[in-house]
């Protein structure tokens, strides 16, 4: 599942890749634009703007009612009956959507902080934007919110 959100709703893009969804940002608000990208690369359009209901067909285009972030996670889940594969989270950069590669700590060495690279061994780097990832406590909060209210509100 690949999706496309228009700019109103970079903050659930950045969510959708944290669980690992390739998910691009268009640049501006949905319009006739927005729709053919979605359609040309294959992604399910996102967006709150009511005016576009109906003009891709059903399941490639959703349209968002609720205003915050984690209800608009949890209501795609729902209209679209999947939940997140654990599997996946974290495997996507959050910053630029690219999928995330495996990277030994000599190659990181000096790009995190002091405390970090001490700490840690496991490390992930987007080849695109070099930002480097690293698994922390962010990673038990998602768990924990995905176990208390996504799965509990499954259909």
């Amino acid at each position: 599942m690949k999706f496309i959100t228009d700019v109103n709703l970079g903050k659930l893009a950045k969510w959708l890749r944290i669980l690992g969804y390739n998910t691009a940002l268009y640049p501006g608000n949905a319009d006739p634009n927005f729709l053919k990208s979605a359609t040309k690369e294959g992604r399910i359009a996102l967006t709150r703007r009511k005016n576009l209901a109906g003009r891709l067909p059903s399941g490639n285009l959703v349209i968002i009612q609720s205003d915050n972030v984690l209800d608009q996670l949890r209501e795609i889940m729902e209209t679209l009956s999947f939940l997140p594969d654990p599997a996946r989270m974290f495997s996507v950069c959050s910053r630029c959507n690219c999928e995330l590669s495996e990277v030994s700590r000599e190659e990181i060495s000096g790009m995190v902080p002091d405390y970090i690279f001490a700490s840690h061994t496991e490390f992930h780097m987007c080849p695109h934007c070099k930002s480097v990832f690293w698994p922390g406590t962010h990673i038990e909060k998602v768990q924990c919110y995905l176990k208390t209210h996504i799965q509990n509100h499954h259909p």
